[in-house]
C-alpha cells in the first residue's frame, strides 16, 4: 500500500519526465501540446506577501525591437512567439512599460521560477550575512551543516555553493535523462527521498573553487544552510528578509520535499510582477520602500564573476558555443558582458537587469527549446532595454 502522499509524487514524478523528455520541435516553432510547468507537484508552503506593495506605475508603450543573432535578424515579438511566453513585462525604472500574457494566463497567474529561484535562494545567503547568522562566504559549509560531513561538500566554502564551483560531482547537461542532475533529484524527491540525504550522497569530483560546473544540488545546500544558520525555515527567512521588505504584492508558494525541507534550488511560484519586483530590488542596489533590504555589497558581489572560469565565454572551456557559454556567473546569476544579468530557469524563465538602462525584463515560459533559446533572450532582451530606455 503507498504512504500517505505516494499515489501524488509517483504522478508528478511520471508528468514531470513526460514533460522534460517530450520531444523537441524541428522546426523551432510553438508547442503541439499543453505542458504543465508551472503547477507545483510537490508539497507548498505558502508565503504571505508585504501589507504594503511596492507601487509599480503603468504607462504602456509596448516596443517590437528587431536584432541579430546567429547571422538572423529578428523582431522580439517572434521571440516571444517561437520561446512559447507566457508571461513578460518590462520595467523602466518601477514603470511597467510592457506587459503581456499569452494562453489563458494574466497578471494573478502564478508562475514557477524553476532555477530562477536560485537567486531568490542565493539573496537568503546575503540576508543571513547582513544579520550576522552567516560569518562569511569563505566560511565552509559544514560549519553550519555538520551533517555534511564527511561528504564532497566537507569543507567547502560557501563562496564555491554560491559560484557553482563546489567540485561536487553532477552532471546536469541534460535535462531529458531522468537518471541524472536536477532531473533525477526531484524525481527522486517527489517519491520520497529526502534532499537532506540526497545531499548527504555527495562525492568530491575536482578541487572546489577550481572550475564552474552547473549543480542544483548545490542551492538545496545554500538553503539548507540558511535554515541551519538562521534557526527557522528557508520560505520563512524569505518571507522575513526578502518578500515581505521588497513589496511583494501577491502570496508565493515556495515548495517543499515530503520531509519538509524548502527545495530552494527551483519552484517558488510567484506572479510576473512579483518576479519583477525582485529584479528591482536589485536594480535599486538591494533597496525597496525606500529602505535598504540587502547590502549593497551583496548586490556588488552577486552579479559580478570574481575568478577566471566565471568570465563571460569561459564557463564551459570544452563547449565554447554553448548557451551557457554566452554567460558568466556569479553569486547564483548569469552574467553578461555589458554590466547586465540575470536569473534563469528551464523551460524559459528570466528576470533580466540593465542597470545601465534602468531595465528589468521578466518572461514565463513553457518553452521547450529553451536551451537554444537562453543565449538569444540577451540580445533580444537588450534590444529591449535600448528601445525603452531611448528618449
Amino acid at each position: 500500500m503507498f504512504k500517505r502522499g505516494a499515489f501524488a509524487a509517483v504522478s508528478a514524478a511520471v508528468l514531470l519526465t513526460s514533460a522534460l523528455t517530450a520531444p523537441v520541435r524541428a522546426d523551432d516553432g510553438p508547442l503541439p501540446l499543453p505542458l504543465l510547468p508551472h503547477v507545483p507537484f510537490y508539497p507548498t508552503t505558502t508565503v504571505a506577501p508585504s501589507a504594503t506593495p511596492e507601487p509599480l506605475a503603468v504607462h504602456s508603450r509596448p516596443v517590437n525591437p528587431t536584432y541579430v543573432f546567429g547571422g538572423r535578424t529578428s523582431t522580439l515579438d517572434d521571440f516571444l512567439t517561437r520561446s512559447s511566453t507566457l508571461g513578460y513585462l518590462v520595467l523602466h525604472g518601477a514603470t511597467i512599460v510592457d506587459e503581456r500574457y499569452f494562453s489563458g494566463y494574466g497578471a494573478t497567474s502564478r508562475f514557477n521560477s524553476w532555477s530562477v529561484g536560485k537567486s531568490i535562494t542565493a539573496t537568503a545567503v546575503g540576508a543571513a550575512l547582513a544579520d550576522g547568522r552567516i560569518a562569511s562566504v569563505a566560511d565552509p559549509v559544514t560549519k553550519y551543516v555538520p551533517e555534511l560531513r564527511g561528504t564532497g561538500y566537507d569543507g567547502v566554502a560557501i563562496r564555491d555553493l554560491l559560484q557553482m564551483a563546489s567540485g561536487h560531482k553532477y552532471d546536469e547537461t541534460d535535462y531529458t535523462n531522468p537518471f541524472q542532475g536536477s532531473t533525477f533529484t526531484t524525481i527522486r524527491m517527489v517519491l520520497g527521498t529526502s534532499l537532506t540525504s540526497q545531499a548527504r550522497e555527495a562525492e568530491r569530483a575536482f578541487p572546489p573553487g577550481t572550475r564552474w560546473n552547473y549543480d542544483s544540488m548545490n542551492t538545496f545546500v545554500l538553503g539548507w544552510l540558511v535554515a541551519k544558520a538562521t534557526g527557522e525555515p528557508l520560505s520563512a527567512y524569505v518571507r522575513e528578509k526578502i518578500w515581505q521588505p521588497a513589496g511583494m504584492e501577491s502570496p508565493m508558494l515556495m515548495g517543499r520535499d515530503y520531509q519538509g525541507s524548502d527545495i530552494g534550488y527551483c519552484c517558488y511560484h510567484a506572479t510576473v510582477r512579483d518576479f519583477a519586483r525582485f529584479g528591482l530590488l536589485y536594480l535599486r542596489d538591494g533597496r525597496a520602500g525606500g529602505r535598504r533590504v540587502i547590502p549593497s555589497g551583496w548586490v556588488v558581489d552577486a552579479t559580478r564573476p570574481t575568478a577566471p572560469y566565471l568570465q563571460p565565454h569561459h564557463l564551459t572551456p570544452d563547449a565554447p558555443g554553448s548557451a551557457e557559454n554566452a554567460y558568466g556567473y556569479g553569486y547564483q546569476w548569469w552574467i553578461g558582458d555589458q554590466g547586465d544579468y540575470a536569473a534563469i530557469g528551464i523551460l524559459g524563465q528570466f528576470v533580466y537587469v540593465s542597470p545601465r538602462r534602468d531595465v528589468v525584463i521578466v518572461k514565463t515560459s513553457q518553452d521547450l527549446n529553451s536551451e537554444l533559446h537562453m543565449a538569444e533572450a540577451l540580445p533580444a532582451f537588450r534590444a529591449v532595454a535600448d528601445a525603452v530606455a531611448a528618449p
